[in-house]
């Protein structure tokens, strides 16, 4: 697995395997492809830093497992991953496991409702995001969700990404959560990205989150990228606070702090 932060974007974030200076913004209809993926990021790569992965439980309580995909709790009652994980009659998720079997701990909850993001297109995965219905309130805390503003992200901090996904490309999925961190500076939006470290098959709908001093935030999901660490290919986020309003109208009445 790897790491990094945010990327000005209209509607993904750019993330992973080197260091990205500036501000870059991108509008909605212009955003990369699978065909022209490194000629649109080879600009802005720079250099290197490598990190280590490491296992932690402090946001399993928040974490889904589901088929090939991580899901991220956002409320009780609704729980938040990848539109390109959407694939058949999803019936059931397991919230707060450390497993990847989903069974050992944590919750198997009946999913009722998935609402896919209206503007998600498969050929860019633009707006990768889907949102579950679960039948019952799951008993483990959610996490905050960015601002559509960003206006709770501005502070900088350290940013995390977990999964169960493969340690290395063609590899096999890891049993136990791992997750992987790194210190960014103040997300305006300029960050150190990691080398050679990327998330990978089987981490896809999993969170990257910002850790504050007063609250953690959920700013990015997992959503793809052109094999596993490889330089000069960085790995790409869904931009959580893009989607906010629409995470707002899908599930009326959620808290979503």
């Amino acid at each position: 697995m790897s790491l990094a932060v945010l990327v000005h974007l209209t509607a993904i974030v750019a993330t992973l395997a080197a260091s990205i200076d500036g501000q870059l913004i991108f509008d909605s209809d212009n955003l990369p492809t699978k065909l022209n993926y490194h000629e649109y990021f080879s600009q802005f790569v720079k250099e290197s830093t490598p990190v280590d992965v490491l296992v932690d439980l402090k946001w399993r309580t928040c974490l889904v497992y589901l088929d090939d995909c991580v899901v991220f709790s956002e409320d009780p009652t609704h729980v938040l991953t990848a539109a390109h994980c959407m694939a058949g009659d999803i019936q059931y998720v397991s919230v707060g496991t450390h497993f990847l079997s989903g069974t050992e701990d944590g919750e198997q909850i009946k999913v009722l409702n998935m609402t896919r993001h209206p503007k998600y297109a498969s050929e860019t995965n633009s707006y990768d995001f889907l949102v579950l219905e679960l039948e019952k309130a799951s008993s483990f805390p959610p996490v905050a969700l960015a601002k559509a503003d960003d206006s709770d992200v501005s502070g900088g901090g350290n940013a995390t990404v977990m999964g169960w996904g493969v340690t290395a490309q063609g590899g096999a999925q890891s049993n136990e959560l791992l997750r992987l961190s790194t210190s960014t500076s103040a997300l305006s939006f300029m960050s150190i990205l990691e080398h050679y470290m990327d998330s990978c098959q089987g981490d896809s709908g999993g969170p990257l989150i910002l850790e504050q001093t007063i609250e953690d935030v959920l700013i990015g999901v997992v959503s793809w990228g052109n094999g596993c660490g490889r330089a000069g290919y960085p790995g790409v986020y869904a931009r959580v606070s893009i989607a906010r309003d629409w995470l707002d109208s899908v599930a009326p009445g959620a808290i979503f702090r």
